[in-house]
């Protein structure tokens, strides 16, 4: 009786452990450390069953008394994504597509203008795309991915043989720090704790020495999207 129950508690413990699963399961270690990041964030099962997100964060730069909130929208069907960005006398609209990285900022009269790309939208692009869509293609096991353990034991994620993402974790599988492309400062993070249908995302991103932060106020899953949304603006001549 005594071996039948602890032959079902050590049962129980490695079905509650995806971790312990994968491990007896021989897999590699990379290929561990993103389940374990999975799990911590919500599941594979939920990251992969994401179609969009839509997410509004407050920003704040060290050199910049003005904060600007962010509305960031993620489809991750097309993939796709929209960045509006408004603050005082701050307006602009990002769209990154297939048909390339595009931005457009507003005059005071609302009328758009082809703008370049700044510094806090290269920021949002880095930080809040890539880092959440790779999650999602490792969700769905995007056979164009590529999963290593690079230094310091942080999961690495290459396509081709760039790097597109990585991600340094907790105890828990949770990232506390995480970047994009060949940026090894990133981010830091604070706990995954704004949930929405199962997704987790953290509630506060920063770069280590504070020159910009974020805080995340509300997040939506999987939600109706408008295609005007995707949509050009009219661009001024003027």
């Amino acid at each position: 009786m005594i071996r039948t129950v602890l032959c079902f508690m050590a049962t129980l413990g490695i079905w509650l452990n995806p971790a312990a699963v994968l491990a007896a399961a021989s897999m590699s270690e990379a290929d561990i450390l993103a389940e374990r990041l999975l799990w911590a964030v919500g599941s594979r099962p939920v990251w992969a069953s994401l179609t969009n997100t839509v997410f509004y964060s407050q920003q704040y730069r060290r050199d910049d008394p003005t904060d600007v909130g962010a509305v960031i929208t993620i489809d991750y069907l097309q993939p796709r994504l929209r960045i509006d960005t408004t603050g005082r006398d701050v307006q602009r609209v990002r769209l990154i597509d297939g048909d390339g990285d595009r931005i457009w900022h507003f005059d005071r009269q609302g009328r758009p203008e082809k703008a370049r790309e700044d510094e806090l939208a290269q920021d949002l692009r880095r930080y809040t795309a890539h880092v959440y869509w790779t999650l999602q293609r490792i969700a769905v096991r995007d056979p164009k991915l590529r999963l290593e353990i690079g230094r310091n034991g942080r999961l690495e994620v290459y396509e081709a043989n760039t790097r597109i993402a990585w991600y340094q974790l907790d105890a828990r599988g949770e990232p506390y720090a995480m970047g994009a492309h060949d940026d090894n400062v990133g981010v830091i993070c604070g706990p995954w704790d704004v949930e929405q249908r199962g997704i987790r995302y953290p509630a506060w991103v920063s770069r280590p020495d504070g020159s910009w932060r974020a805080a995340l106020k509300s997040l939506a899953v999987n939600v109706q999207m408008d295609e005007k949304l995707f949509t050009q603006p009219l661009v001024s001549d003027q």
